[in-house]
């Protein structure tokens, strides 16, 4: 069932995580990367961006972050602003650090004739597209695909499934049949789903705990168990530990983040938020001993992610307490691993424990050594 096929934000949270997954992981990950709004404010940078700097900084951070595998690139939200030209200048850049970046477009889009500038040369797959599970439209599809020149094959299918009932019992037939339908139009490199059970909105509970089931997890496996289409035409994918709905801030600066930390387990999320009040040090601690030390949610221990690893810290007092960029990489990061590790052992695929670090006592609280 590997590769997973995560959808995330191409924000510094998440292209940071990409960057930190092991050398045993990463080539079992093909994300989704959607290029957020112009309007939107850049952490890295601390300001919004220009339109130009979107097409420059995007293929800058690929090269930095993601330079050797596969990535599909989703510019609907800088498609307008950029223009056409803006979004050639975005591909060449991009597809020059990284040859194996893959334009993901409408099935609407099929028609615009720009794609086909701009589609990925190296390896069987050129083109991913990306459709709704309501509107789906094997015409339109079909006619899109004549359209661009491409066969089902040469290209990856993205479902999202945002908005979607995901409760087992209600959507795994759905799923499987939409999976049938779409298996009649042709023969699909492969139909990735990608949904999240994350609630659209997530307003601070401050200093309480909160449970997220991982129904997209679940209705995906009990939707395969009645599927015609052979598993390995199928992928799974979700949104990260975020919900499906793409909201990016408003305004200069967006409103103040809240501090907490999601923390995916094999079958929920778990939500722990700081107290309202008191300084970061003092309280990310508290939220990470909180995580470590509930009686609900195994602690999967620092080997498991360097983001794992970073909690422990956080929690010994021994680091400090990050930001809203380095909270979303540690949620991405430890979620990513999970997910493979799930993934992982549906096929007989083993990951191995990672470098953590120690607190040596005899040489004092603060000095530490590497393993």
């Amino acid at each position: 069932m590997l590769p997973y096929y995560p959808c995330l934000r191409f924000k510094q949270g998440e292209y940071i995580a990409m960057a930190k997954l092991p050398n045993d992981v990463a080539p079992h990950v093909e994300p989704r990367f959607v290029v957020p709004p112009p309007k939107d404010r850049d952490p890295e940078l601390g300001r919004i961006p220009t339109i130009d700097e979107i097409a420059h900084i995007t293929g800058d951070r690929i090269a930095k972050h993601w330079p050797l595998r596969r990535a599909f690139l989703d510019t609907r939200f800088v498609h307008d602003a950029l223009g056409n030209d803006g979004l050639r200048t975005l591909y060449r850049l991009a597809q020059g650090r990284n040859p194996k970046i893959v334009p993901v477009v409408s099935a609407e889009g099929l028609s615009n004739p720009f794609f086909k500038e701009v589609l990925c040369t190296t390896g069987a797959i050129k083109l991913a597209i990306l459709i709704d599970y309501d509107q789906v439209d094997p015409e339109e599809i079909s006619q899109g695909l004549n359209a661009i020149g491409l066969s089902a094959n040469e290209c990856v299918l993205f479902v999202d499934f945002t908005g979607a009932p995901l409760k087992p019992e209600i959507a795994s037939g759905s799923i499987s049949g939409l999976f049938e339908v779409l298996n009649e139009i042709g023969h699909w490199h492969r139909i990735v789903y990608q949904a999240s059970n994350f609630p659209q909105t997530n307003p601070p509970e401050y200093g309480k705990n909160k449970f997220v089931p991982r129904d997209e997890w679940t209705a995906f496996h009990e939707a395969m168990k009645d599927c015609d289409v052979p598993p390995e035409r199928i992928g799974y994918g979700d949104f990260g530990a975020d919900t499906g709905k793409m909201v990016f801030p408003k305004g200069l600066r967006g409103g103040k983040a809240t501090r907490h930390l999601r923390y995916t387990g094999k079958t929920h999320t778990l939500i722990v938020f700081a107290d309202k009040d008191g300084k970061d040090a003092e309280q990310m601690r508290k939220v990470c001993q909180r995580l470590m030390e509930h009686e609900s949610m195994t602690y999967a221990g620092q080997a498991f992610s360097e983001a794992d690893d970073r909690i422990f810290r956080v929690a010994q007092g021994l680091d400090g307490p990050g930001n809203a960029s380095m909270w979303r990489e540690w949620n991405t990061l430890h979620h990513i691993m999970q997910v493979v590790r799930d993934l992982g052992a549906m096929a007989g695929i083993t990951f191995g424990t990672h470098r953590v670090s120690t607190v040596v006592h005899e040489r004092g609280l603060f000095d530490l050594e590497l393993d």
